[in-house]
């Protein structure tokens, strides 16, 4: 199916690019990307999204990992239904980047985050994210616009 190939793809290849930025890129080095529009820099996430929370692992590690059970046995039940493709890939995307963060924060204790905007904005370029975020966002997109679609069957 389709949708659990997103899954997947999103997964292994999130954990293939923060492989290869683990072992390729030290700390404080900046790589631009694309005409500079983006930078690849190495940053080691122990927190939630902007390092909130950094001080209470157990509790990121434990309220995951019961939020994406949750999501994966209602994504597991939707796929059993027919229509709701937005919602369908949305929650794929976002369970795929779910569980590559997750597995970062189980065997290392924190997550890679790879990725940077290039802006003339300071808070801008001090963000720094990984593919699984992206797809985290854009999957809830996804699924939001998906709640808002009339469940055809098809």
């Amino acid at each position: 199916m389709i949708y659990i190939a997103i899954l997947f793809g999103v997964l292994f290849g999130d954990l293939a690019i923060k492989r290869h930025v683990e072992q390729k890129v030290e700390m404080g080095e900046e790589y631009p990307i694309l005409d500079g529009r983006f930078v690849i820099r190495k940053l080691h996430n122990d927190g939630l999204a902007f390092g909130r929370l950094s001080d209470h692992p157990k509790l990121i590690k434990w309220g995951n990992l019961g939020m994406l059970g949750s999501i994966i046995l209602y994504f597991i039940w939707l796929l059993a239904h027919p229509g709701q493709r937005l919602k369908k890939a949305g929650l794929g995307m976002m369970i795929g980047g779910g569980l590559s963060n997750e597995i970062d924060r189980i065997q290392k204790g924190y997550v890679t985050d790879y990725v940077s905007i290039q802006s003339r904005f300071a808070k801008i370029k001090r963000i720094v994210f990984n593919i699984s975020d992206f797809f985290i966002f854009a999957g809830s997109i996804l699924y939001i616009l998906g709640s808002y679609r009339k469940n055809t069957g098809k």
